[in-house]
């Protein structure tokens, strides 16, 4: 770095004997220091150059996810996945008998289409992507860390898209979180992204009549009141609640036995009632 400073001070003076008498600097220190290295997309194709290639160690693999991650939480990077046909070959690492990679790339995915239509569509333009990371989300036998990365993925691809609640729908989607929040063995994180993706199904298409007949028909509704207990985590509590909220504030009435469960609900969780957020409490308790 010093010769580097003598250099710079001698060529800003045009003193060619100090020039002569510095030498030349390292080209890769001034690469670093003034840019002229590979651009943002040029790094992403040379990251999945490595994640797709099968004499790659795993750990080569998993730092260039990481670093693939970062790049593509810039929207025009994530935008550019299309742009450089890269989804396609992602698409392939679900497929991966590497748990760490299905996961990332569920996590690369759920990344690119937070809330950005542009990457939504053109990963769903792909006919098997989203029907491989239902499947994964509903797999009892995969990791519950690679589900509960599917869930975020999910929820980040149907938030706000209206054709993404339809392919999910018809795919099946909706059984999966009703198989989750059945299983009482699956983690609370687990729970909670499947809470969650309700809560994501609910911007991406009208909340009516229909759809609370859909949440019905699932048994999604029911199996959520289930979880209003004292025992259960704070943390799904109060999701369910958010949810019934959101229905609630959309003008929709619930039958004598769900009324009858949700007010059986509220009171099991009466002596928690303090760690609860408030609106969401009182809007359900407003309805009994």
């Amino acid at each position: 770095m010093d010769k580097l400073l003598h250099w710079s001070v001698a060529n800003s003076q045009g003193d060619k004997e100090s020039i002569e008498k510095v030498g030349q600097p390292d080209p890769k220190l001034l690469q670093q220091l003034f840019g002229g290295g590979p651009d943002e997309p040029a790094l992403m194709k040379q990251a999945v150059v490595v994640i797709t290639n099968p004499e790659a160690e795993l750990e080569a693999k998993l730092i260039a996810f990481d670093n693939f991650e970062m790049l593509i939480e810039n929207l025009d990077n994530a935008n550019n996945i299309e742009n450089m046909k890269l989804w396609e070959p992602l698409i392939g690492v679900l497929k991966s008998p590497e748990s760490e990679l299905r996961a990332f790339t569920l996590s690369v995915i759920g990344t690119a289409v937070q809330n950005n239509t542009k990457s939504q569509e053109s990963f769903l333009a792909y006919n098997d992507g989203l029907a491989q990371v239902i499947g994964i989300a509903k797999d009892p036998n995969e990791k519950t860390d690679v589900r509960t990365k599917a869930f975020y993925a999910l929820s980040n691809l149907v938030k706000h898209n209206r054709d993404s609640f339809e392919k999910i729908r018809k795919l099946g989607g909706l059984a999966v979180i009703e198989a989750v929040l059945r299983d009482s063995s699956l983690t609370d994180k687990l729970k909670l992204r499947a809470l969650a993706l309700v809560t994501a199904l609910m911007t991406s298409t009208t909340v009516d009549l229909t759809f609370l007949q859909t949440l019905r028909d699932s048994q999604i509704l029911w199996r959520a009141m289930t979880y209003l207990n004292a025992d259960s985590n704070i943390y799904v509590i109060d999701k369910v609640l958010n949810i019934f909220s959101h229905l609630i504030n959309a003008g929709l009435r619930f039958n004598d036995s769900e009324l009858a469960q949700l007010k059986s609900g509220l009171l099991e969780i009466e002596s928690v009632g303090e760690r609860l957020n408030e609106d969401d409490y009182e809007v359900v308790k407003s309805i009994l």
